[in-house]
């Protein structure tokens, strides 16, 4: 038990007690409370005479409460559930356990990271407690080629995941980004080991934006949205865990026997880009043209000059908001 487990149910606790119940003195629960809100950026109300009280809710991750959500025939596919409470980065995490000999099927999720990435490196923004920062490992028989569409097939998940409550609007950016009304709702990135033949471990990590609360719009490099936002209440993450799960382990399964075809119709119907002006941005390039929507592999299929061409690598932005 810890001063954060005890100050979740959104009570006010004093510092006696708190001290008594986890065998500290009031100087060290102070310390704790004052490590909460500088490291973590957790805000606690301190009232003289009624103690320490959270100033707004905070639900912390639970095995057991996420693993009671999923159905039974997934489930039993994962062989082990960690929650952190702060990490580097649930990828980097998920990765060492692979290396120190982890089967797949673990799932890796925390309450905060301190260095977590997105697409080209990108710092995603992880305030304690407020979303959801996912891996999950898995391996795939499959040769290199085979699995140049599992990113889209990951978003098509979330997809999935998301209509389960209902949530209209939903677009995807190629190659996996969602986005709610043109904000970034979700990312995806996977982290994949193998030889080129086959299997491949990957880890799939998920970041997704939930109870983002008073985040400053400017401490965010693109527009995004939260799902307090487009649901018009505070939600629960165990409940979307189990959820996000249940559809990431039956889509990992889906593209293992069948690849990317049973979610190409999906995906198409979500694509934002499709019949509009992008930038196409590479390490050292960037190529512009209209977007033609994706082959079957999962290629994006960009015109210009006329002629149009599959690519595989690269990362979309969208130059204007009319469609041509």
């Amino acid at each position: 038990m810890t001063v954060l487990q005890i100050l979740s149910d959104g009570r006010f606790h004093s510092g006696r007690t708190l001290g008594e119940a986890l065998g500290v003195s009031r100087a060290a629960v102070w310390k704790a409370v004052q490590k909460l809100q500088h490291d973590w950026q957790i805000n606690i109300n301190a009232v003289s005479g009624r103690g320490y009280q959270l100033a707004a809710p905070l639900e912390l991750l639970d095995s057991s409460a996420i693993l009671s959500v999923m159905e039974p025939q997934f489930r039993s596919q994962l062989r082990d559930m960690q929650i952190l409470l702060s990490v580097d980065s649930t990828n980097r995490y998920a990765l060492a356990q692979a290396s120190s000999g982890t089967m797949p099927g673990l799932a890796v999720l925390a309450e905060h990271q301190t260095t977590g990435r997105g697409r080209r490196g990108r710092h995603w923004v992880s305030p304690f407690g407020r979303n959801l920062y996912l891996s999950l490992l898995w391996e795939f028989d499959l040769d290199a080629a085979q699995l140049s569409g599992l990113s889209l097939a990951i978003a098509v998940a979330i997809v999935r995941t998301l209509a389960k409550f209902n949530i209209v609007d939903i677009a995807l950016k190629w190659p996996n980004d969602v986005l709610w009304q043109d904000r970034k709702l979700c990312g995806v990135l996977l982290e994949m080991h193998g030889e080129a033949s086959g299997p491949w471990l990957v880890v799939i990590g998920i970041g997704m934006n939930v109870n983002m609360g008073t985040i400053s719009p400017q401490a965010i490099e693109q527009p995004w949205v939260d799902l307090q936002t487009i649901l018009g209440r505070y939600h629960e993450r165990n409940h979307l865990a189990g959820l996000l799960l249940d559809e990431l382990l039956r889509a990992a399964i889906q593209f293992q026997q069948a690849g990317l075809t049973p979610f190409l119709a999906e995906w198409r119907s979500h694509d934002i880009c499709r019949d509009r002006l992008v930038a196409l941005h590479f390490p050292n390039t960037v190529q512009e043209g209209i977007a033609r929507g994706i082959d079957d592999h999962g290629a994006l299929l960009l015109e210009t000059k006329g002629v149009v061409k599959p690519y595989h690598a690269g990362e979309v932005s969208l130059r204007y908001s009319q469609h041509v």
